[in-house]
């Protein structure tokens, strides 16, 4: 394999990263990834789990900013409960962020659906999850499809291959092997979804 990168966009720079940087090197292999989805399999991406995430903190930034304004409208001792109140809260939320962050979101980084412009076929979602540990060379993807038929049945398809094989010595991803990768799985997947019915 040569080690140039090869991008559909001539006027695209190439991604480079500090190729001994984990959470560089695993922020580049997701760009990557929903890129792949985005623009090559037309998804289009679905933001309700990150949509979760945003909301749990604005919640607990109105806390924060009522505490806030209450505290300047009326001075320490008299605001002490309500600030209690929404210190308590704030900490309570960020709990439950950090909850919701560990166990419904598990790394995932991208959903997305895929409409059929006919609107014959129902509608594809695909769901991504990686990790990439501290000090690891190894990067795990995980795929997960549903075709639209069945809601309760997922293909669920991983890889696990050391970050070497996307970077060159320079620290460029070599968007096409990651686009060959994740071509497989998906292909996969949907064979896995077909074999279920």
């Amino acid at each position: 394999m040569s080690n140039t990168v090869t991008t559909n966009d001539i006027s695209e720079k190439p991604v480079k990263v500090e190729k001994w940087e984990t959470d560089a090197l695993k922020n580049a292999l997701d760009d990557a990834c929903k890129k792949y989805f985005k623009e090559t399999l037309n998804f289009t991406e679905d933001y309700k789990l990150m949509d979760g995430r945003l909301y749990i903190s604005f919640i607990a930034c109105l806390f924060s900013g009522f505490a806030l304004i209450y505290d300047w409208l009326n001075p320490f001792p008299k605001s002490r409960s309500i600030l209690i109140i929404c210190v308590i809260t704030y900490f309570i939320l960020m709990s439950i962020l950090t909850i919701y962050m560990k166990f419904i979101e598990e790394g995932k980084f991208y959903a997305g659906k895929l409409v059929d412009k006919t609107g014959v076929d129902p509608i594809s979602c695909c769901t991504i999850s990686s990790r990439l540990k501290k000090y690891d060379d190894k990067y795990n993807l995980t795929l997960e499809y549903n075709d639209g038929t069945d809601k309760t049945t997922n293909s669920v398809q991983t890889i696990s291959k050391s970050v070497g094989n996307y970077f060159d010595e320079n620290g460029v991803l070599c968007y096409d092997r990651v686009t060959n990768d994740l071509k497989k799985i998906y292909d996969q997947a949907r064979l896995n979804t077909r074999k279920v019915k």
